[in-house]
């Protein structure tokens, strides 16, 4: 295979860089990012309330229910949550509805940010070239040799098979809901995710129960 040039290749290890930084440093800033939004929209430490530019901000004394949807924030269920708490917004104004990253397990986030240092490190040794083996009493694998003769496709296998395996860490499947703290629903436990009349339905009975259905919160 026909070498590479050099500024093609320092071009390549500059966009892989760039990436897998923004990928850790986003990863690192996501909570103190999430608690920054809650504070100015005036809500808890408990997570990022629906942003409706049509509707008021709501107090900080707020005394009504709270319904909260923790989901893992990097999939479809960011725009499933959109999506429910413009409906139930509509349906039940007194609502308070919250969201936030329902987070990985500490040993798969200390798994996931190794992976990625790790990727950046074996990017940058594939294109600088440096032979670690020798120095770790080791001899050269195959594989370290094909790497060298196809840096470009090296690189961009590296950056995607760790990518994979960063998302198989962080990836919790998770869609709970609470209200007012208590547990109303869990995608861990039921294994899907209601559909908006089932919220609708467990909503009104929990309301019901705690009779506040069709109760009006004055605002302070």
């Amino acid at each position: 295979m026909a070498e590479y040039s050099q500024a093609g290749i320092l071009t390549a290890l500059l966009l892989f860089t760039v990436v897998t930084v923004r990928d850790i440093y986003m990863g690192k800033n996501l909570a103190q990012q999430q608690q920054q939004a809650a504070d100015s929209l005036g809500v808890g430490s408990g997570g990022l309330r629906d942003m409706d530019t049509h509707k008021p901000a709501k107090q900080k004394m707020y005394t009504g229910p709270v319904l909260k949807f923790q989901f893992w924030y990097a999939n479809r269920y960011s725009r499933v949550f959109e999506e429910y708490s413009r409906s139930i917004g509509q349906l039940y104004p007194d609502i308070q509805i919250e969201g936030e990253n329902y987070p990985a397990k500490p040993i798969y986030r200390y798994i996931a940010s190794f992976i990625s240092y790790f990727k950046l490190l074996a990017i940058a040794l594939v294109v600088s070239g440096y032979n670690p083996f020798p120095v770790l009493g080791m001899d050269t694998p195959r594989i370290w040799t094909w790497s060298q003769e196809n840096k470009i496709f090296s690189c961009l296998m590296t950056f995607f098979f760790s990518n994979m395996l960063e998302t198989q860490c962080l990836s919790t499947g998770a869609f709970e809901i609470t209200l007012n703290d208590v547990p109303i629903w869990s995608k861990l436990q039921s294994g899907y995710v209601p559909n908006i009349q089932e919220l609708f339905q467990i909503l009104d009975n929990h309301l019901k129960m705690n009779q506040v259905d069709k109760i009006s919160f004055p605002t302070p």
